[in-house]
């Protein structure tokens, strides 16, 4: 998996497949869950790996499949330099890999 893009801004389409563009691999799960702060279910997707956090988009909407490829966006939740989460606009772009 690939983020679109970084601190809500979106990454040119050429550095999507930069050498240097970070790429996420783990096991993907979209599932619906019940925010607590908002009272209110909200579909999430996980991509658990092998590196230090999990990755999650809220609100989660598939925009496009193709083939073995895939873009899902939503909301990005971090935490900024003050301790309070900063909500962000986020688009992955996964290659799906079936030969597991």
């Amino acid at each position: 998996m690939v983020k679109m893009f970084e601190g809500g801004v979106e990454l040119e389409k050429r550095k999507l497949h930069d050498r240097y563009t970070r790429v996420y691999r783990g096991r993907l799960t979209i599932s619906d869950v019940t925010h607590q702060g908002r009272h209110r279910p909200s579909k999430v997707a996980r991509l658990v790996g092998d590196y230090d956090s999990t990755c999650e988009l809220y609100d989660v909407m598939l925009v496009w499949l193709n083939d073995s490829r895939m873009t899902l966006t939503g909301d990005e939740r971090i935490l900024n330099e003050q301790g309070k989460t900063v909500c962000y606009k986020q688009s992955w772009l996964c290659l799906i890999d079936t030969d597991n």
